[in-house]
Formats: C-alpha cells, sequence, structure tokens
C-alpha cells in the first residue's frame, strides 16, 4: 500500500509493484544516457551518432549485421509498424489466440494495413507449427485474405518461452509455407534471461523483431530489427506516417546504447525472472494454482474472489479475462523480495 495525497486529503493507494512492468521507473544508466545525449544540437530524425551507435549494438547483439534499425515510443507502434509494413490490404496477418496485437492494440494492426489479423489456437501463446498448415490451405481464391505474415511473442503474453529448438522449428515451418516471421520482443530480454541463451538463439531466422526496452528499464522506446529490409520496402513510410519518427531520436537510442551495454539489459530481467520465480513458488507452496507455468517475469494465477479482494487492497493487479480467476503479477528490475513476500503474506489466509 502507498499513501498520496489526493486532492489535499491522504489516502491509501495500491502499490503497482505488480502491476505491470510498465509500471518499473528507469534504470538509473538510462537516466544518465539521457542527460548525457541531452548536449548541444545534432542532426534529427535519427541522423545523429547516438542512434546510428544504438543501431550498431541492436545488430551485435542479434548478429544481424545486414539488418535495419528503426525505434518507435512504444511497442504497440513497433508492432503495428513491423506488421503494416508487411502486408497489402488483401493480405492476412497471423497470431496466437492471446496475442497483443490482437486483444491489446485497439485493432492499430488493422487500421493501418488494412489486413485482417487472424488469432490461431495456442498453449499460452505457443502455436503448434502444424496450425499454419491449416491456415495457407486456403490460399489461391480471389474470395480469401492471403496469410503473408505470422506474429509470435518471446516471451509470450502468458509468460511461457519459446526454446530455442521450438522456435526455429516454427520459423523454419513458417518459411517453408512462404510466410513472414515477425517477433513481438516486447519482452526478449526475459526470456534471454530465462533460457540462458544467445539473443540470436531466443529469435531464430525471424524476419523482423521488435526489441522491447521499456518493459526492462527504459523511460520509453522500443526497436524494431528488419533483418530482411526488402520484405518491408515501405517500412520508413510507416513509421513517418504513424508518428513515431521522432525529430529527437536521439533520446531513445541512447537508452538502448545504456541498456545493452556490458549485459545491462540481461541483469535487469534476470532479477525480474527470479523474483517472479520467488512468487510462482511460494503462490504454490499456499495450495493455490497456477494458470500458467512460470517461464519469465509473469505469474499467473487463479484465485478466488475472496482472495482477489484481498490481494487488490494492498497491490494493484489485473485480471485479463474478468470472467476467469486467473490474476497476472508482473515482476520487474525493481521488485523487491519484501514485496513478493507482502502478497504472499495478504494470500496466506487463502491457503489450501
Amino acid at each position: 500500500m502507498v499513501v498520496w495525497l489526493v486532492g489535499g486529503i491522504m489516502a491509501d493507494v495500491p502499490s503497482h509493484a505488480f502491476a505491470s512492468d510498465n509500471a518499473a521507473p528507469a534504470h538509473p544508466a538510462v537516466i544518465d544516457a539521457i542527460v548525457a545525449a541531452n548536449n548541444g544540437s545534432v542532426a534529427s530524425y535519427g541522423n545523429d551518432p547516438a542512434t546510428q551507435r544504438a543501431a550498431e549494438a541492436v545488430k551485435t547483439t542479434f548478429d544481424s549485421p545486414d539488418a535495419e534499425v528503426l525505434f518507435a515510443l512504444t511497442g504497440t507502434a513497433a508492432n503495428v509498424i513491423a506488421l503494416a509494413s508487411a502486408v497489402r490490404p488483401w493480405q492476412e496477418i497471423l497470431c496466437s489466440d492471446i496475442a497483443h496485437s490482437l486483444v491489446d492494440e485497439a485493432g492499430g494492426p488493422v487500421r493501418l494495413s488494412g489486413a485482417p489479423v487472424t488469432k490461431l489456437r495456442s498453449d499460452n501463446g505457443l502455436i503448434d507449427p502444424a496450425v499454419l498448415d491449416i491456415e495457407v490451405a486456403r490460399r489461391g481464391p480471389v474470395h480469401h485474405s492471403q496469410p503473408r505474415i505470422v506474429t509470435i511473442t518471446q516471451s509470450t503474453e502468458n509468460g511461457r518461452v519459446w526454446t530455442p529448438q521450438a522456435i526455429k522449428d516454427f520459423i523454419d515451418h513458417a518459411h517453408d509455407l512462404d510466410l513472414l516471421v515477425h517477433v513481438d520482443g516486447s519482452r526478449i530480454g526475459n526470456a534471454v534471461a530465462a533460457l540462458d541463451i544467445s539473443a540470436p538463439d531466443a529469435i531464430a531466422d525471424a524476419d523482423i523483431v521488435t526489441v522491447g526496452g521499456t518493459k526492462n528499464g527504459m523511460l520509453m522506446g522500443d526497436a524494431i530489427l528488419v533483418r530482411r529490409p526488402k520484405s518491408f520496402d515501405g517500412i520508413h513510410f510507416v513509421q513517418k506516417q504513424i508518428g513515431h519518427l521522432a525529430s529527437k531520436q536521439r533520446f531513445i537510442a541512447a537508452q538502448f546504447e545504456a541498456m545493452l551495454h556490458d549485459g545491462l539489459w540481461l541483469r535487469t530481467a534476470t532479477h525480474a525472472n527470479r523474483m517472479a520465480t520467488r512468487l510462482s513458488a511460494g503462490f504454490q507452496a499456499l495450495g493455490l494454482t497456477l494458470t500458467s507455468p512460470t517461464e519469465a517475469n509473469e505469474v499467473f494465477v487463479d484465485l478466488e474472489p475472496a482472495a482477489y479482494a484481498a490481494v487488490s487492497a494492498g497491490y494493484a493487479v489485473h485480471r485479463p479475462d474478468p470472467l476467469l480467476p486467473a490474476v497476472r503479477f508482473v515482476c520487474s528490475w525493481v521488485t523487491t523480495e519484501d514485496e513478493v513476500d507482502g502478497v504472499l503474506e495478504l494470500l496466506a489466509p487463502f491457503s489450501t
């Protein structure tokens, strides 16, 4: 519980420690990088040294020397730019049944591209490659939208991670079916840290990747790693059209340079994952049921109404589907053991 002064009156406000990793503050190294970039006048719209260095850092991290790198202010914008530049209005975007692009971007990909977004059944965001065969079987007749790109999320919206072999098999199969693949990497750092693998292994042969920064210690900003630029030839125009070609782009880019330096992005992600593991283990010790396995920095647990009310009095938490008992807790780079234990203490009376 946090005490705020609201309208001149002291009021108790639930802590946002587990509401979302978007609620976390920016890392001090990020603030320092912004301050350092705030020195003199430089070229605008990304034509500055900081942006060039950050772009190289992203390419090096993901072993993509021939890629292009764009920066956007938000993860939604990064996804929309990537997907809208891949399709024409008669084509189709495929995604999981819980994809952020489907349920949490207010139809942005559809509005900007004119192409429909079609959901595929999944296991908490992990899609069986065989499902793609069913979708592409509709290709050909003029009466149907033509599947062109599939977007997957690493780690998924329900906290699962694609193992290196699983994501390789999925992307290779998609390419065999002449589908492009987009990886929504809003929490890519958490996936890399959780799997203890290299960044390239976490995305396999994906054609385009959104690299998250906001959820992992940055003030704002996500990068778009365009690994096959010829397949996204209008992407710079889409970025400009939707207002995400920042004139003072160096202040976004400088944050990426700071986070990718010396593995900081993985240290922040590792801490968030460790706190989620602690919270998940605590829930299970209380006899509570996890909705999905805890594999990164998100924990999903079923809570009865009384338990949900009790924890909500102290912490702002999210129930993704108001008709289901699953409640989401998200850990970040600043989550503390005391905060984790505080949640468990509130739920101890509901132990089974």
